[in-house]
Formats: structure tokens, sequence, C-alpha cells
């Protein structure tokens, strides 16, 4: 539907039709609306809304794709606070222990059992314990603010995570959750989504070869006003004065059977003149929006494209390839997705099992440590025995965080993969 308002103008001046003159014209303002109402259907037009619903399912997709991956990397992130969390308690336990044998070192020199080199070697023992502290609070720190980062809101270190993961073991069939990825998958429903998108756009390209039709109807109305009325005025005089001749001879026909003449109105009359100007005066007003309206129109016009540069042909070669791209990128999918869902089940069985494995290393280690404490305690052994235990220990308590978590970050990814918790 569309409507238009127009004001015009046109100069006085002679009025010409090729080489011939018609006298002088007026100046005129003129006014014209035109309201419209135009409809037209094609294969184009009716596709449109099954187009845009694919595009708008295609993008539903990708939305959801980008919230799933930042569910999947708030998760994520989630578990490196808790892991540096677990850092920090298992790096307070080692300044602890460090602390303990520093005790025992200074307390075996004062009784003569031992040496300053004992004593030195726990304070240095000690002192690496505490960097590593430090360390471990400042990975906290920055763990949680990249934290806030991803949910958008600042958070402050020192706060408290409430969730906990529990080393379970884990009851995982590949076929089933890669069959389950499949359907669930938000990178894959998304690619699917592109392609059913990319199909419809090859069917409403191929539109382009029927005919349409258009159907239009419309009102008009307009209104002329002369600036100066005097031209109408002598014109009007001009055809008073050639209906006066005619009718002076008639009179004369009708004198001449016998017949009474007819009153004839002479222009030259004052009053008769004054008439004309009045009549033309009432006739030229109206302007601006005193309209004469002009008779309904309508029309049907049906088209057929013939030929069109090639253009439709080279619409729906790009329409096609686009969707052989598309599904090309959705078997791409299909085969990342079947690698990852297998390489993550791996990962998270091979978690499982090293976490149990560290848990006893790190059992082993700590009864070694006991044992050469209690050596150096009788002075069986040298500080060098309980340095060594309990640098081993740490490194054992800081591989079963790492092979715990692990297990928890790749559980994780495989629930981003199928799309659903598995835990």
């Amino acid at each position: 539907a569309n409507a238009s308002q127009r004001f015009g103008y046109t100069a006085s001046g002679p009025l010409r039709l090729g080489p011939e003159t018609f006298g002088e014209r007026p100046e005129y303002y003129t006014s014209t609306y035109n309201i419209g109402l135009n409809y037209e259907v094609s294969g184009t037009r009716i596709l449109q809304p099954t187009v845009a619903r694919a595009q708008a399912r295609a993008t539903e997709e990708r939305v959801a794709g980008a919230e799933a991956n930042l569910v999947a990397q708030v998760t994520q992130q989630y578990l490196s606070v808790l892991q540096a969390e677990e850092i920090v308690a298992q790096s307070e336990r080692e300044v602890a222990r460090t602390g303990e044998h520093v005790r025992l070192a200074q307390a075996r020199l004062e009784v003569g059992a031992g040496t300053s080199l004992d004593v030195r070697r726990a304070e240095v023992q000690q002192g690496q314990a505490q960097v590593r502290l430090l360390q471990a609070q400042n990975l906290v720190a920055t763990e949680t603010l990249l934290l806030g980062r991803l949910v958008g809101t600042p958070l402050q270190p020192g706060l408290q995570l409430t969730s906990e993961f529990q080393l379970i073991e884990p009851q995982l069939q590949s076929e089933q959750l890669y069959a389950t990825a499949l359907r669930n998958n938000p990178v894959l429903l998304a690619s699917r989504a592109a392609a059913d998108a990319a199909q419809t756009r090859v069917s409403a390209t191929r539109t382009n070869y029927l005919p349409s039709l258009n159907f239009n109807v419309g009102w008009q109305g307009s209104v002329y006003q002369a600036g100066n009325i005097d031209p109408l005025v002598e014109n009007q005089l001009r055809q008073a004065q050639n209906s006066f001749g005619q009718c002076l001879e008639f009179n004369n026909i009708r004198t001449a059977v016998g017949m009474a003449p007819a009153n004839c109105r002479n222009p030259a009359d004052p009053a008769v003149h004054e008439q004309i100007r009045s009549a033309v005066r009432a006739d030229n007003s109206g302007f601006p929006f005193d309209y004469e309206r002009q008779p309904l129109s309508a029309g049907v016009t049906i088209s057929l494209p013939l030929f069109t540069g090639l253009n439709r042909q080279q619409q729906i070669a790009e329409a096609r390839v686009a969707a052989q791209d598309a599904r090309y990128q959705v078997r791409s999918e299909q085969l990342r997705l079947q690698a990852e869902v297998a390489t993550a089940i791996l990962n998270v069985q091979t978690g499982f099992r090293t976490a149990q494995l560290q848990a006893v290393v790190r059992a082993t280690a700590a009864e070694e440590l006991r044992l050469a404490e209690e050596r150096f305690r009788f002075g069986a052994a040298s500080s060098i025995e309980v340095t060594d235990a309990q640098t081993r220990l740490a490194e054992t308590e800081q591989a079963e965080i790492d092979a715990v978590y692990n297990f928890h970050k790749s559980l994780a990814l495989l629930e981003a993969l199928v799309g659903q918790p598995l835990r």
C-alpha cells in the first residue's frame, strides 16, 4: 500500500501545441493525491515465510550452541578454581609439615643430636613450601577473576564455591553416547539447521522461473486553481460571444417563419459580463484540499520472465553450492563429534584409573614420610631423607589433585559433547 500527495505550480504563458499557439494560459496551482494498493503473488513470495522460518531456526540453534559453549567454558573454569583451591590446601599442609620438620631439627640441635645443616636444610624446604603456597593463592585469585569474566559478574578472591564433584567410576557406552551426541550436540544441531536453511533457499531460487501475478487498485483526486481568472473570463466571453451571434441568426430565422425570437444574452451587457466572471470565480476554488475524485482504477498483471541475463542460473548455482557446503559441514561435524566423543571417553576412563593410582601412590608417599621422620627423630636417618620424602609427598599430592580434576574436566567435556549430564 502507498499514499502520496503532490502540490504543483505552473506559470502563465501561451498554450502551444507544436507550431500552433492557442491563447494565453493563466498560472495554475495544483494539488493531487494518490492511494494505491498493490499485491504481488510469486513463487519467491510464497516461499519467503518458509525461508524466514528456516533461517530463524538456524539462528536459534546457533544461539543455543553459543550458550552451550559458554556453559562448558564456565564449567571448566569452575573446576579450575576448585583445583586451585585444592592446591592451596595441599600447599598449606606442606607448609605445616615443613614447619614441623624445622622444629624437630632445632630440637635435635639443642640436645646435640643434630647439626645446624639439618636445620638450614629444613628451613630451605619450609621456604620453598611457603613460596608454593603464595603462588597457589595467586592462582586461585586469577582463576576466580577469570570465572567472573565468563559469568559476567565480578567475583572477588576468597569466594566460596559450594558445588562439589565426586570421583565416581563412569559407566560409559561409546555407541550410546555417540548416538546421544548426534541427537543433542548443539554445534551439530546448528549445522543441520544451517543446511536445512540453505536447501530451502535452493527451492526459493528455483521459483524465479515461475510466473507472477500483480494486483493493483488505485484512488486518485485532484484540484486545479488559477492564480489569475482574467484569461478564463476572456475565454468564457469569447464562447458567449459566439453563442450570442448564433442566437441572433436563429432569431432571424424564427422571425421569418413567424415565431417569437429567443432571448439572447449579450456578453457586452455588464450584467452578463459580471455573471460570467462570478461563475468562473466560483468554479476556480478548492485549492488545496477540495479534491475532485477520479473513478476507481484496478488491474491485474501476469508476467513470465523469459531471459534475465543468466541471473537465475547463477543464483540457483550459488544456492546449490551453498547447500552442498552446508551438507559437507554437517558431515564434518559428525566425524569430528565421533572422534571427540571417543577421545573424551578414553580420557575419562584413563583419568579415573589415574586418580585411583595416584591416591595409592600418595598414601605410599605419606607412609614413606612418616617412616623417614621416625628414623630422623631417633637419629637413624639424615634430614636429606626427610626432605626427599616431603618433596615426593608434595609431588604425589599435586599429581593426585591434577588427576582428579583432569577426570572431572574430561567428564564435563564429554557432557558438553553429548548435550546432557552424565553424573
